[in-house]
């Protein structure tokens, strides 16, 4: 009997998806404390720039998943390269690299899992 092709929103594709979730909430999170904890200056100003932008980049992320766009792969890559950059860039200006190492351990998963996947290429394809 031939094996069935992997195709569909599920196995583990599910997971990226969940973090990208997760990650609404911590953009979120981060968008209400950092404006609540601090006197609004230009580098808080920036920062926020830098959450509203991730937060589009996400959301748009996950409806091209879940559009199964022939897109969706190359945007969730680029969303992971963008998320350790900027995450470590900040986390240098403030000398904090507490939250670095959880981007860079998701890149280092989810970058190759799109780029190797069978599931994401039999997906993907509208």
């Amino acid at each position: 009997m031939p094996k069935e092709k992997l195709k569909g929103i599920g196995g583990w594709l599910i997971l990226p998806i969940i973090g990208l979730f997760l990650s609404i909430f911590f953009i979120l999170y981060d968008l209400l404390s950092t404006n609540s904890q601090y006197q609004f200056n230009a580098y808080i100003g920036i920062l926020s720039s830098i959450d509203v932008g991730l937060l589009i980049f996400t959301v748009t992320c996950l409806i091209l998943i879940f559009n199964k766009k022939k897109s969706a792969p190359k945007f969730v890559i680029a969303f992971y390269i963008t998320n350790i950059i900027l995450q470590g860039t900040v986390a240098f200006l403030i000398n904090d690299y507490s939250g670095v190492t959880r981007t860079v351990i998701a890149g280092a998963i989810w970058i190759p899992y799109f780029i190797k996947s069978e599931r994401v290429k039999n997906t993907f394809v509208k």
